[in-house]
């Protein structure tokens, strides 16, 4: 490769990577429901080895009876902090995965994390990811019980098997991390609250971005 094409290269890769950590305008503080007969979500969210941005969304379906519910909607993403935005800020665990352990209140019901986004750069400019087919992790929640779905961490393509493939996009770790993120998760739950593991395989879907483990 000749030297200037070379030094381009490197300068897409570094505009994606500025690109890439950059956060939304949304607060990663999820919405509380107030009411009597509340559940808990449980989740982590982090990153690995590098800090970056995304969101995962969930909605409410139905009643857990299957009848028509009021719609309730969330996200999962990491809490960043400073100059640039490279590290998870005041994390719960650090290590090769980095973030936090979640718990929030959220009505009864039947739910799902149906998807993605985050931003970056590639040589034609600016560019929005979102799963380019459906997918579906489902979960249910329980008046005054927990739900832990598992652990959402983005890690960094470059440098991996995956690199030719996804560019500077990145790829999501979604795992059951239950024996680090529950004993977090029971400090913040009242004494006694059941939690249920409904952590989903997403290596059923197929996908080179969802992944239950680094390549």
């Amino acid at each position: 490769m000749p030297a200037c094409w070379k030094k381009l290269h490197l300068l897409w890769a570094a505009l994606a990577l500025a690109w890439l950590v950059l956060p939304s305008a949304s607060s990663a503080k999820p919405r509380e429901y107030e009411g009597p007969d509340a559940g808990y979500l449980v989740y982590s969210v982090g990153t690995v080895r590098i800090g970056m941005h995304f969101d995962f969304s969930y909605r409410r379906l139905s009643t857990l009876a299957g009848a028509a519910a009021e719609d309730w909607r969330g996200k999962i993403e990491p809490k960043l902090g400073g100059a640039i935005y490279l590290k998870v800020k005041d994390p719960d665990f650090t290590g090769e995965e980095t973030g936090h352990v979640v718990v929030t209140r959220l009505p009864p019901g039947r739910y799902e994390v149906n998807s993605f986004a985050f931003a970056g750069m590639s040589a034609r400019g600016s560019v929005h990811w979102s799963p380019a087919k459906p997918f579906a992790l489902p979960f249910s929640i329980r008046s005054g019980q927990a739900t832990y779905i598992g652990s959402f961490m983005r890690a960094p393509s470059l440098g991996t098997p995956l690199q030719a493939k996804l560019g500077a996009a990145g790829f999501f770790v979604v795992a059951d991390r239950s024996t680090r993120d529950l004993p977090i998760a029971k400090s913040r739950l009242p004494a006694g609250t059941a939690i249920d593991d409904e952590v989903t395989d997403v290596s059923k879907f197929g996908s080179e971005v969802l992944r239950t483990s680094q390549p």
